[in-house]
């Protein structure tokens, strides 16, 4: 199979299917395969395409499927057929036809739908389209449709701009997150990764000091020892702990899998005589942390939960917990969908249990370094706040200060003590962190 439409359809009926996760899924199918690097080009634009704006096409289709039942693949044709038609250079009848032929390969009978919706909808226009869809909504369910997101996370993130006083770039905000981000890739410290990319002449990463902006496919660079794909923003919450905890002591990777931010701390630690254990229950991600650390250096990969951890046996720990990973839905824009309201209390106790279990796990005058890829209240500062009221002992230092001494472009605000990035601000994931000192 070489039809890249086809195997963009696969895609994203493999993603709804299985839970998996684009960004991980779509350079394993493309290892498998022989298509042109156009062809593979291709078949990025649409699957990413077709998932990120999924809420607003299908607002488009039910203007002519009123009284129908589609079926959800049905669907996923149709869509990848309007992201062709609307934000791509491909000629309407090219897109109409390919789409049409998509449909006769899984459902017949239903081409003709297909064609019709497609042929309506190249007819009636985006702005057309656009206008109707949200004609008479209430704001945030029509924002929610121009912007191809749930209406409950827009509610949450104008919650959370609103708390940094910037109510007023929520729809920046969104139209960040629905673009395509650039490759990043990280120089480990104590390596010669940074010469190494320097020398191809790669742009630095104004947000991260070890950053740098890749150009197409990354993998060649993998080989060469210090390099990563990693997001400035998980690049800046490693850095962050290794410039405040006793680089010669005893630290923990909390919930470490898959290992980008381990392989960071490992490599800051371990000229200095510093140890790193990672904690992980899942198997998988155990050895895929075994994988990123360096193995001629000090690191230990143990398949636990973090909530394990013994008391007072660490002097700095990382707790990158587990989270709605609403802030980087440009990376994996299936999430958006995946996450509904009622999930956040189970989320919300289990972030709360680990905070819990790293605080006993540190030792006295050790510091620990809370993030999320979330910036939702819930999963961040209100955490923040309990531990503070639960535990006298720890006290609050300033992660925007920390932050722009690392990087002084990110230009963090410190009227507050934790630090929150934004996508449409510092071009990085919208990574949460606090930094806690125990008495």
């Amino acid at each position: 199979m070489n039809n890249p439409r086809q195997i963009a359809l696969d895609l994203i009926n493999r993603v709804d299917q299985t839970d998996s996760y684009i960004n991980l899924l779509l350079p394993k199918v493309l290892e498998r395969i022989e298509i042109s690097d156009a062809d593979r080009g291709l078949v990025q634009e649409l699957s990413y395409g077709a998932l990120r704006w999924r809420k607003q096409y299908d607002a488009f289709i039910d203007q002519f499927t009123k009284g129908k039942v589609l079926s959800q693949q049905l669907r996923f044709a149709i869509q990848l057929g309007m992201h062709q038609l609307f934000r791509m250079r491909v000629p309407a009848h090219a897109a109409i036809h390919e789409s049409v032929e998509l449909v006769k390969g899984f459902e017949k009978s239903a081409a003709g739908l297909a064609n019709a919706v497609l042929r309506n909808g190249d007819r009636a226009g985006f702005d057309k389209l656009l206008a109707d869809s949200t004609a008479g909504l209430p704001e945030l369910e029509a924002l929610a449709i121009r912007f191809s997101h749930p209406t409950w996370v827009i509610q949450a993130l104008r919650s959370a701009l609103e708390l940094d006083s910037k109510g007023d770039q929520l729809e920046e905000l969104l139209i960040a997150n629905n673009q395509t981000p650039v490759v990043n890739l990280a120089a480990l410290p104590n390596t010669d990764a940074a010469k190494y990319l320097e020398s191809l002449e790669l742009l630095r990463d104004p947000a991260s000091p070890i950053g740098f902006l890749g150009q197409g496919n990354p993998e060649p660079h993998l080989s060469t020892a210090g390099v990563r794909v990693q997001d400035a923003g998980s690049q800046l919450v490693a850095l962050a702990l290794l410039e405040v905890g006793d680089k010669s002591g005893s630290w923990l990777d909390m919930c470490s899998g898959p290992g980008g931010k381990s392989a960071l701390l490992q490599a800051g630690i371990t000229p200095f005589g510093g140890k790193l254990e990672c904690f992980e229950p899942s198997k998988h991600r155990a050895r895929l942390v075994r994988e990123a650390l360096d193995p001629t250096k000090p690191g230990k990969v143990t398949i636990a939960y973090g909530q394990d951890a013994k008391p007072n046996s660490y002097d700095a720990i990382l707790l990158d917990a587990p989270c709605s990973g609403l802030g980087s839905v440009r990376r994996k824009p299936e999430s958006r969908w995946r996450k509904q309201p009622q999930m956040l209390g189970e989320l919300t106790n289990l972030q709360k249990e680990l905070l819990e279990a790293a605080v006993r796990a540190l030792k006295p005058g050790g510091v620990l370094l809370y993030s999320t890829c979330s910036p939702l209240i819930t999963e961040t500062n209100t955490q923040i706040r309990m531990a503070l009221d639960n535990h006298k002992e720890l006290s609050l230092l300033n992660a925007n200060e920390i932050l722009n001494q690392l990087s002084p472009e990110l230009k963090m605000g410190t009227t507050r003590k934790t630090a929150q990035l934004w996508t449409h601000l510092h071009g990085t994931d919208a990574m949460f962190m606090a930094v806690l000192r125990k008495a």
